[in-house]
């Protein structure tokens, strides 16, 4: 009987040690952190709420730390958006379509890419659950102004962000999937292009 009051006393302390460090922002943040260079395929499908419709692009994206997000649109046409923290500040998420809208996911997606959670803190309440290899986090307008914008934003990953999901107040839907991510080499890096 003692040994196995032993063996439940142990079984509880370490569950409440394992509980006591659940995977939190910072915890994520120093995840996403840890990457420096990073390219791979996107999908894009935004869903018009007022035509009932949805279109879809794909194409590639690059993202090296504090520098640029390169956004290159393969289909349905050709596009190429790069996006610097310098020109992110001026775009915020849910102002407009077209260009507009692109340059602000884009703003979004440097932001998150990198971990930098605290530049979203003024204007989103987060909410984070899961683990360090699957874990999810929304976004909630903290402002009615941006609330009359955006609904939500929702994120999902592992070791690297692998989802956005943007719900607009007038029922519109951006969804963007990342896959095939992997280190940029050095001579990728230098081929980027810039901003214009």
């Amino acid at each position: 009987m003692p040994r196995r009051l032993i063996a439940c006393a142990c079984l509880l302390l370490a569950s409440v040690s394992l509980s006591a460090h659940a995977f939190d922002r910072q915890d994520l943040q120093a995840q996403l952190e840890r990457t420096t260079a990073i390219e791979g395929r996107f999908t894009q499908t935004r869903f018009l709420a007022d035509v009932d419709t949805e279109l879809q692009s794909r194409g590639r994206f690059a993202y090296v730390r504090d520098k640029k997000v390169v956004w290159q649109l393969e289909t349905p046409v050709e596009d190429t958006l790069v996006l610097t923290p310098a020109n992110a500040e001026d775009a915020t998420p849910g102002e407009g379509a077209g260009d507009a809208g692109r340059e602000q996911v884009a703003a979004l997606l440097l932001r998150l890419l990198g971990g930098d959670w605290s530049a979203l803190e003024e204007r989103f309440t987060q909410t984070l659950d899961g683990t360090r290899d699957a874990w999810r986090v929304q976004l909630t307008p903290r402002d009615a102004e941006l609330a009359a914008r955006i609904a939500e934003i929702r994120l999902a990953g592992g070791r690297h962000v692998e989802r956005l999901v943007m719900e607009t107040a007038d029922g519109d839907r951006l969804r963007i999937e990342l896959s095939d991510q992997a280190p940029m080499s050095p001579e990728a890096i230098d081929a980027l292009p810039d901003a214009r």
